[in-house]
């Protein structure tokens, strides 16, 4: 059965504007773009897709799934220009990898600060069933 994730993206910040650069689909999905949230489509349980954000010289993306039915999100922040969501995407189906054990951990938030200072916040706004939906907020 097939899964969306609909997310909304709010910033906080008036001295910064991030713009989605990059995004990407592990298996079996595609993003939309619908009344200005990013919508993931999936096949089904066990595939994820990133946003990878940038303003100036910050990057940081937002992985979002779902892993044995229940879903998941992590961040990551303090990202070069080269580091992509195209070459992060499969460390999160690498046996071993930290990637593996935060997807393993199905959070339904995270939040992180970056070494900049900025806040960066998922949340499952709802977390359970086929039609998730996630609050990015970047402070």
């Amino acid at each position: 059965m097939s899964y969306t994730i609909t997310t909304r993206i709010y910033q906080t910040d008036p001295n910064a504007w991030f713009t989605t650069v990059e995004k990407t689909i592990f298996t079996r999905g595609i993003w939309s773009e619908i009344d200005e949230k990013q919508v993931l489509t999936m096949g089904g349980s066990g595939t994820s897709g990133i946003l990878r954000f940038n303003s100036g010289s910050e990057y940081f993306f937002v992985a979002l799934g779902v892993h044995n039915s229940k879903r998941w999100v992590d961040v990551a922040t303090d990202l070069t220009s080269s580091q992509t969501a195209t070459d992060a995407h499969k460390d999160y189906y690498t046996g071993g990898t930290a990637q593996t054990a935060v997807r393993e951990k199905q959070l339904d938030k995270f939040d992180v600060k970056s070494a900049t200072g900025r806040q960066i916040q998922v949340k499952y706004t709802v977390a359970e069933g086929h039609n998730l939906e996630a609050d990015i907020i970047i402070g």
